[in-house]
């Protein structure tokens, strides 16, 4: 059981380009911690993402972007799988960590940890350690967090028989369900919308029984870009970004493939990818993602991902 630390400053970390099940952990966090006057504010590395943008507004709350940790007691980390997804943030060692995370394989070591694999949202999460200190859900609170797992549920696609009793609670609580669908409602920009469109145009495409396996690389956007291929009717999409000091890789899987193959991206291959990226990957059985700053790799961790996905699936054909 995760106890708020009464007495101590603390920060609440979220992962870069912070999306909205993140900033809704975050917010109904704060407000949480508000109630029991407990000071805190929330930190997040580089930027938060468009879509996210509106859900902080709705808070009320304020961030910091690369806050110093050194003027913090305690640091929760929130959504988060890996440290390079804090960066250029460094979790001090001298500070309490309190680490909330419904990814798998996550790889940062807390004082205090709450890890739930089959959690489908943070935000699922957060609920239970408000209600566990005895934070009245108001209104704002349960939207925050109904906003959170919409979202990270592709709008109840993913959900489970324990998110739907959680919802029900959510709404018992007052929640909006059309106010929050509303929310989290965030029609892609056009800069959004032309890198998918590139994406899907330089693929390199492969087959194995009836499934299409594709690989692209795009300039940004790559979550994005993967999704909307898996939506396009890829049963597996991996997609590559190069930015100035990083690379990033995310990829997708359809829900037709992971019951029928048993294929599960973090367990599979993003969280074996350490050794070769020299960063850390995690995701879930859907989802995976990788940051490496050792971006002269890249070659060497296509062929990897490309190895361990015929090694779970079998000999891929190119098209």
């Amino acid at each position: 059981m995760i106890r708020f630390p009464k007495g101590k400053k603390t920060a609440i970390l979220v992962h870069h380009n912070a999306d909205i099940d993140a900033i809704a952990s975050a917010t109904a966090l704060l407000l949480g911690f508000g109630q029991k006057n407990i000071r805190a504010s929330i930190g997040i590395p580089n930027s938060i993402a468009r879509q996210a943008k509106k859900l902080l507004a709705y808070s009320g709350c304020n961030i910091k972007i690369n806050p110093d940790l050194n003027n913090f007691d305690v640091v929760f980390v929130l959504d988060t799988a890996v440290p390079e997804q804090l960066y250029p943030i460094k979790l001090p060692i001298d500070k309490e960590i309190y680490v909330i995370d419904h990814h798998e394989n996550t790889k940062i070591i807390g004082t205090e940890e709450y890890i739930s694999p089959r959690r489908k949202a943070t935000c699922e999460m957060i609920l239970k350690v408000l209600k566990d200190n005895n934070v009245r859900i108001d209104k704002k609170i349960a939207n925050l967090l109904l906003a959170g797992i919409v979202s990270d549920t592709n709008h109840f696609r993913l959900a489970d028989k324990v998110t739907f009793k959680l919802v029900v609670e959510l709404l018992n609580y007052n929640a909006d369900l059309k106010f929050v669908l509303d929310l989290v409602n965030n029609p892609p920009e056009f800069s959004e919308r032309l890198t998918k469109l590139k994406g899907s145009k330089n693929l390199e495409i492969y087959r194995y029984k009836d499934y299409l396996i594709v690989f692209s690389e795009v300039h940004n956007h790559e979550a994005a870009v993967a999704r909307g291929l898996v939506s396009l009717g890829a049963d597996v999409s991996v997609v590559f970004t190069e930015k100035k000091d990083e690379l990033r890789v995310s990829a997708r899987a359809s829900r037709t493939i992971i019951s029928k193959e048993n294929l599960n991206l973090s367990q599979n291959i993003f969280s074996k990818l350490k050794e070769v990226s020299g960063g850390n990957g995690g995701g879930h059985d859907a989802a995976g993602s990788l940051n490496t700053y050792h971006k002269e790799r890249k070659s060497d961790i296509k062929k990897f991902i490309f190895e361990k996905l015929e090694e779970k699936l079998g000999k891929l054909e190119k098209i």
